[in-house]
């Protein structure tokens, strides 16, 4: 079925290399276990030749997802499993956590559940990594912070190094909260490129640096250096302080690191819940305990700011910011299962586990790092061409923000027709910059949609159980209720939502069309509509009824946030001026759903809606998604 989907693409591409190359296919051999190697089909360019692998799958001589597949030009080891495109020891170095240590399943061909759940990691794991996992490049610049490409063993002989001189190196892992950070915090900026090594942690970093087309060698994280660094210490004899966490923390996880390796030299430790009057004191204990190392566990940008500051003070000779390690170490917080780790998905685990701490960390903090990743990304593109200056180049900028995210086309021909006589006085950069602002918006819209819905739908799955059952025990019909909508530029959608109404409820509204409380008389709403039932009446006041709506966000008919979509009857008695609610994707919230709802009349809800068109960002989109949350709780003009 794959092969079918995207054999026009490879026919193009074939078509391609005969006319540009002449040559087409070229044969690879690979072990299969037994005398007759199999025959692996590849394109000329080796570009986007995964897919021809599929032919070896159905011919059953590979699997999606198996062993590590070996070229029979070198020697034969017996594989364990039969050997796959994809496999876990490629998505390790991919992933950047070739260190980790990983175990073959030997029931990964025999369970169908199994087999299944590894190709999905596969799938997801492939998908966030490069599939350059060699570069010579040292090191790379993001949000104008220096970053060491590095392995894990280089980065632990640096550290170790650095261990034995007398003065104070200092050290930071960054990811993508920490960027975030960096992005408008010049202070941390500037100490983070002050450190000797820079490191990057997490998924994404890595997908930041697939992006800027950066081969980034391993996923150098804290957690999984500090018994790879221990093991190190212990060997070599090197004494280690930890400072930082809630007390006793701190200790638990070094009495855990000395059982797992009795020669390791815990020289100190001490809590991170300290005065700046006992900052000296502190700093004494620290010296006069021997150590050579100092891992600060108080959370960016404050261990970096704070080893900055008193380096000079300090006797060790490398200090290193470690974030969360010591709750890790300590079982304080569990760390997630090697499975979530392989996909670079532990952040979700992190998420589950303290929703109310990381909450904006990550489901506020992972989108805007992205849009910024484009947005860094467009500039460097633009930046090989200076833009002439011009008088009028802020009135564009202010116009151009007026309609991000509006539909394009009519957005751009509303600009100039706006800006008129200074159209030709805008360099053709600055055209291409601030449109591009817009449709980077637009991708960083969707890219918060898509995340979003999937949370909430997994979150809110037993919330939609129940309201099922309720729904069901009331009364005989359909659990959901289907209706078309007029959704972006008036094409029909079908739109889902939780059956609050008996399934005769169309059939009686025009008897009840002269009870009609909404003024405009566009929209119908009853504050104590006969129709509606009794659980009805209680999801409707709570919006849950609305909440089937996330799957039409997930496919891409709605947006979180944007005007509410209209019934087909009720656009054709718009005006030209209502039209323009039109020109996005409709949404489950927007202003007027935070600003009383059912009680505003329709014109108004016009006006509102326009004029989140013209203001909309990612943003103002958090904004009003969070001010929905008490709009919902104290159910203001729902009816």
């Amino acid at each position: 079925m794959i092969l079918v989907l995207i054999s026009p693409i490879l026919i193009l591409k074939a078509i391609h290399l005969k006319v540009t190359s002449g040559q087409v296919f070229e044969t690879l051999y690979i072990h299969s276990g037994q005398s007759k190697p199999i025959a692996l089909l590849q394109f000329s360019d080796s570009n986007f030749s995964t897919p021809l692998g599929l032919l070896n799958v159905i011919k059953g001589e590979l699997g999606l997802v198996g062993g590590q597949y070996q070229y029979a030009v070198l020697p034969y080891h017996e594989y364990l499993i039969r050997p796959g495109l994809m496999s876990f020891k490629q998505m390790h170095a991919r992933m950047g956590i070739a260190y980790d240590q990983y175990v073959i399943n030997p029931k990964l061909n025999t369970s169908v559940v199994c087999y299944l759940l590894a190709t999905l990691r596969c799938l997801l794991g492939y998908s966030l990594s490069s599939n350059v996992i060699c570069s010579t490049q040292k090191q790379f610049q993001l949000f104008r912070v220096t970053i060491s490409n590095i392995t894990m063993s280089d980065a632990i002989n640096n550290v170790i190094n650095s261990a034995k001189t007398p003065e104070c190196d200092s050290y930071a892992f960054v990811n993508a909260d920490c960027m975030n950070i960096a992005h408008k915090n010049e202070q941390y900026r500037q100490i983070l490129n002050q450190n000797k090594n820079v490191f990057a942690d997490g998924s994404g970093l890595r997908l930041a640096c697939k992006f800027h087309r950066i081969a980034l060698k391993d996923n150098v994280n804290g957690t999984d250096m500090f018994p790879l660094l221990c093991q190190r210490a212990a060997e070599q004899g090197v004494g280690i302080f930890m400072l930082g966490a809630k007390p006793n923390i701190a200790n638990k996880a070094a009495e855990k690191m000395q059982q797992r390796f009795p020669k390791l030299r815990i020289c100190g430790s001490h809590d991170g819940y300290f005065s700046e009057q006992q900052t000296d004191e502190v700093i004494g204990k620290i010296n006069s305990s021997g150590a050579q190392i100092l891992l600060v566990a108080m959370g960016a940008p404050i261990q970096e700011r704070w080893i900055a500051e008193h380096s000079e003070k300090l006797n060790v000779g490398a200090a290193i910011g470690v974030g969360g390690l010591f709750d890790f170490y300590a079982d304080a917080v569990s760390r997630a299962p090697v499975a979530v780790r392989q996909m670079g998905m532990e952040w979700t685990w992190r998420l589950m586990q303290e929703p109310k701490r990381m909450w904006h960390r990550y489901i506020v903090g992972n989108p805007l790092f992205v849009m910024r990743v484009f947005l860094e990304l467009a500039k460097q593109k633009l930046s090989h061409s200076k833009p002439e200056p011009t008088a009028k180049l802020n009135e564009l900028q202010n116009a151009s923000a007026n309609f991000q995210n509006a539909n394009f086309a009519t957005a751009a021909e509303q600009n100039f027709l706006m800006l008129g006589k200074h159209a030709q006085q805008v360099n053709h950069k600055n055209y291409q910059w601030f449109f591009l602002k817009i449709k980077l918006n637009q991708i960083a819209k969707r890219l918060l949609d898509i995340f979003g819905s999937s949370v909430l739908l997994i979150l809110l799955s037993p919330l939609f159980l129940l309201t099922a059952l309720a729904i069901r025990f009331e009364s005989k019909g359909a659990i959901f209720f289907s209706q078309t909508r007029a959704g972006q530029d008036n094409q029909p959608f079908t739109m889902w939502k939780f059956r609050s109404m008996f399934n005769d409820a169309e059939a009686r509204l025009a008897k009840l069309k002269t009870e009609n409380e909404m003024r405009g008389g566009v929209l119908f709403k009853m504050k104590k509509d006969p129709r509606i039932t009794y659980v009805g009446k209680w999801i409707r006041k709570l919006s849950i009824d609305e909440l089937p709506q996330l799957w039409n966000v997930l496919k891409g008919d709605m947006s979180l946030v944007g005007p509410r979509p209209a019934l087909p009857t009720e656009v054709n008695q718009y005006q030209l001026s209502d039209r323009r609610r039109l020109m996005v994707k409709p949404g489950i919230t927007c202003i007027w759903q935070v600003s009383g709802r059912s009680d505003i009349p329709f014109d108004k809800q016009v006006e509102l809606d326009v004029d989140y068109i013209y203001q909309q960002s990612l943003t103002k989109d958090i904004q009003l998604l969070f001010k929905t949350i008490p709009a919902v709780l104290f159910a203001r003009g729902a009816y």
